[in-house]
């Protein structure tokens, strides 16, 4: 009798825990489609820069596993910076492909490094055509992003 309640209680556990994760795996695949639309629609020069950055500030949040999401204004001065700098500019689908990853893996805590991510940030903008003093103001605030959802690098190069 112990048994088939311990089994029982277990079977609801997995059913509950499954139904969480599709739900989770739904809403996930939604925000990183909206994240990618966001993007594309930077390309505008029309574009409202301000409504774009908030459109970036709440995909980055609601990509966030909910127990390391970054404070919104971290996110808010990352989305603004970059924003400014995409703003009408035309990348091609590789660099637009390159940020798209580099922002779904600093808040979705995928185990690559902050430092690797944001070398591969920053060689992106640069390639983008973007200056390096922007593109510094850019990345370190990518950082301060990815060290609120997963703390910073063990990496002794990061120090």
């Amino acid at each position: 009798m112990v048994m088939k309640c311990v089994l029982s209680c277990f079977f609801l556990l997995v059913v509950s825990m499954s139904g969480q994760s599709v739900r989770e795996d739904r809403g996930t695949v939604a925000a990183i489609g909206r994240l990618r639309s966001t993007l594309v629609t930077l390309q505008d020069a029309g574009a409202s820069r301000a409504s774009l950055s908030q459109e970036l500030v709440d995909e980055m949040t609601s990509l966030a596993e909910i127990g390391h999401r970054p404070p919104r204004p971290v996110v808010a001065t990352f989305a603004d910076e970059l924003t400014r700098e995409l703003i009408g500019r035309k990348l091609n689908s590789e660099q637009m492909t390159a940020i798209h990853q580099c922002i779904v893996e600093v808040v979705r805590r995928v185990g690559t490094s902050n430092l690797n991510l944001a070398k591969r940030l920053q060689d992106t903008l640069v390639s983008s055509g973007i200056d390096s003093s922007k593109t510094q103001l850019v990345v370190r605030n990518f950082i301060a992003v990815g060290e609120a959802v997963q703390g910073p690098d063990d990496s002794p190069m990061a120090r």
